[in-house]
């Protein structure tokens, strides 16, 4: 009979007849292991409680087995429920997959924290959960030639990144807020600010569905900045370009008096609780947060331990349509 010490890897080989890298290889999913010899090893592993050391392992091939979720400081507090989200879809992959997720908040475009967490070796590689024009981030990252993904969508094919197809949604989703609309009804699109990739994404998306519908630039305005002023009576529909830009502007139209869903039709870009329990409730594209955190873990142990991966994954979008759009 055995002891009461830990099953190991040892014991494992010497029950099934065979060599401790066979074992290792079978138990890791690295290697050409028959698919037979894998199940026998997991049978074997399972039934006798068996659990690799973690720490020993990562010492051996040099691993923090920690993974960096780097997320914007300045994120507001309705923001920040995004990347909770986001946060929570890393955590379960991640530990799954013997990993942690160590949070890092950088200020601007100020990578101090980020370098401290990259030279130190605290980390294996990062997750960048927002992106930014001329991105010092990305600059640094690409320089120290560390292992990293981008959760959102740019131009640059030499970034790895996880998409939740902006554009496109962003271009049929304004086609279908202005179904509704009369021939000679006037558009606003407002958006946060155009240094975050995923606005100039959002107004690209906007403009794709104005001129996909034909609808010429004498019906349509983009700002930066809402008006509060006597000009917000003039718009028959306004887009916005996340959840944050949008409640602003739903208390500009209550202070005037403006009634949304009746007076003006209103809609984002992002969805979140706040806009589905405001009254009315708004409508707005939902972006599956926690699919895209779960989505950019699993992309990055793919990275780390060598396997196939495609450069860009897709998490698909859907449209909630509410009274705020007559819906």
């Amino acid at each position: 009979m055995r002891s009461s010490r830990a099953f190991t890897m040892n014991d494992i080989a010497d029950e099934l007849k065979l060599s401790k890298s066979t074992v290792s290889r079978a138990l890791s999913g690295y290697g050409r292991i028959s698919e037979e010899t894998v199940r026998r090893v997991k049978k074997c592993a399972e039934s006798h409680g068996f659990r690799p050391n973690l720490v020993a392992k990562a010492l051996a091939g040099k691993k923090t087995l920690n993974i960096a979720a780097v997320m914007p400081l300045e994120a507001t507090v309705t923001q920040m429920m995004f990347y909770h989200e986001c946060l929570s879809g890393m955590v379960r992959a991640a530990s799954k997959l013997g990993y942690s997720i160590l949070v890092c908040m950088t200020d601007g475009n100020d990578t101090a924290s980020l370098e401290d967490i990259v030279y130190n070796r605290k980390v294996d590689a990062v997750i960048l959960t927002q992106l930014k024009q001329d991105d010092k981030n990305v600059d640094f990252l690409q320089k120290a030639s560390f292992p990293f993904i981008v959760i959102g969508s740019c131009n640059n094919n030499e970034i790895i990144q996880v998409d939740s197809k902006m554009i496109e949604s962003c271009c049929n989703f304004t086609k279908q807020c202005i179904q509704k609309l009369t021939n000679d009804s006037k558009i606003l699109f407002v958006c946060g600010n155009l240094d975050v990739v995923a606005n100039k994404n959002r107004i690209e998306g906007f403009m794709a569905g104005m001129k996909e519908c034909g609808i010429n630039s004498s019906r349509y305005s983009v700002c930066t900045d809402f008006l509060d002023t006597e000009e917000i009576c003039s718009w028959d529909l306004i887009l916005c370009s996340d959840d944050v830009v949008c409640l602003k502007v739903i208390d500009t139209l209550k202070k005037n008096s403006i009634e949304v869903g009746k007076d003006v039709l209103v809609a984002s870009f992002h969805d979140s609780i706040l806009l589905e329990m405001n009254n009315p409730p708004v409508s707005a594209i939902h972006v599956d947060a926690f699919k895209l955190g779960e989505s950019a873990a699993g992309l990055t142990f793919a990275i780390l331990s060598g396997k196939e991966y495609e450069a860009t994954t897709y998490v698909d979008c859907s449209f909630n349509m509410r009274a705020s759009t007559g819906d």
